[in-house]
């Protein structure tokens, strides 16, 4: 009886510790003798629990089929929990691969976008909006520029536009020059997302030799061959433009005195000398003036911002110097120009050939004026 009331006992202890445990959450415990028939459920709960202890670790590790199928409830909450876990691993390995793939083509797709943009001749120039940083180009500056010298001044161009874009596409010119070299680009602007940066791609074509062939096109169409100044239609079109827009300015009619002489007596080599030689003082009137040549010995001067003596004063300078030419060595004719001014106002109501006229008119009131003031010398 008193070893059984002992075992009954020890019995009773280790029930108590593993249910203390089990209470604790405790697994590791020391566990209740083979013998102890009292433990039996509480042991086979601690069996369970471990086991649910390790199909939890290996659903922590993505093994998501282990399933509970002897706790009642908490079985359909686990099983529920883990295939709900399983649904997302899927569908973020889904999505995982659907963007491994479209990562993929984006990259195929820049690395063909760059292949191919190498091979045209256009410059795509991609730069980031906010801090000016070049992105992607598909040229190096030194096989497209004429002097690389003027990359920087590229730069501070294309910066210069990444202030007033909008989100439309827009064109301009540009031009890069060192002082001796210009070289002329098209650019079109375009906004886009390279690679999360919020940019500008910049597409250049290199139109200098189209510009250079339509200066030459201007210069056959308004330029005079020998002088390379205005035509007379060029300097009509402007005289009439500078009149529809009521711009106060002056109009000089000049005239080479004697040039048909000069003609006749030494040749028109001569004559295109003596005709240079007066557009050369011609141009010293000022920089802005516009000079024209009407016909053989007949040049049209058109400048802003001189009244009608200052004018005549500056003209009368110029005549001087022309004449001074008279007493160098090896002069065989005399040189002079006869001038005649008039001054448009912003209200003129008067036509460019009636201006042009009374122009022309006044020129030779002052070739009289002054051949009879020459007459009057030789006879004196």
């Amino acid at each position: 009886m008193g070893k059984g009331l002992l075992y009954f006992a020890q019995s009773v202890r280790e029930l108590a510790s593993l249910a203390k445990d089990l209470a604790n959450g405790e697994l590791s415990g020391k566990m209740p003798s083979r013998g102890n028939e009292m433990a039996s459920s509480l042991k086979s709960l601690h069996a369970t629990l471990k086991h649910l202890t390790w199909q939890t670790q290996q659903v922590a590790k993505g093994d998501y089929l282990q399933r509970v199928n002897f706790m009642g409830d908490f079985s359909e909450a686990f099983n529920t929990m883990v295939e709900q876990l399983d649904e997302r691993q899927t569908a973020l390995m889904e999505e995982i691969r659907r963007s491994r793939e479209k990562e993929l083509a984006l990259t195929q797709s820049n690395n063909l976008f760059e292949a191919i943009t190498r091979q045209i001749s256009q410059w795509i120039i991609v730069m980031d909006k906010k801090n000016r940083r070049w992105l992607f180009a598909n040229h190096d500056a030194g096989g497209i520029l004429f002097d690389q010298a003027c990359e920087s001044h590229l730069r501070e161009w294309l910066a210069s536009r990444a202030g007033d874009m909008e989100n439309e596409p827009r064109t301009a010119e540009m031009e890069l020059t060192n002082g001796e070299i210009t070289q002329y680009f098209s650019v079109v602007v375009h906004p886009l997302n390279w690679y999360g940066h919020n940019s500008l791609a910049f597409v250049l074509t290199d139109i200098s030799h189209e510009k250079e062939h339509l200066q030459e096109l201007e210069n056959a169409a308004y330029r005079d061959t020998l002088t390379k100044e205005y035509n007379r239609h060029y300097g009509m079109n402007i005289l009439n433009k500078w009149l529809t827009h009521s711009y106060t300015f002056i109009i000089c009619f000049v005239d080479i005195d004697n040039l048909k002489y000069v003609n006749d007596k030494y040749g028109h080599a001569e004559g295109d000398k003596y005709i240079l030689c007066v557009v050369g003082i011609l141009r010293d009137f000022s920089s802005d003036a516009i000079i024209c040549r009407l016909g053989g010995d007949e040049f049209m001067l058109l400048a802003q911002g001189w009244g009608m003596n200052d004018a005549e004063e500056r003209f009368e300078t110029l005549r001087l110097r022309l004449t001074a030419h008279n007493d160098q060595l090896g002069s065989f004719y005399n040189h002079s120009m006869s001038y005649g001014v008039i001054e448009v106002g912003a209200g003129s109501t008067m036509s460019a050939s009636d201006l042009l006229g009374i122009a022309d008119e006044k020129m030779y009131e002052y070739k009289r004026a002054h051949k009879a003031q020459r007459n009057a010398t030789l006879t004196s």
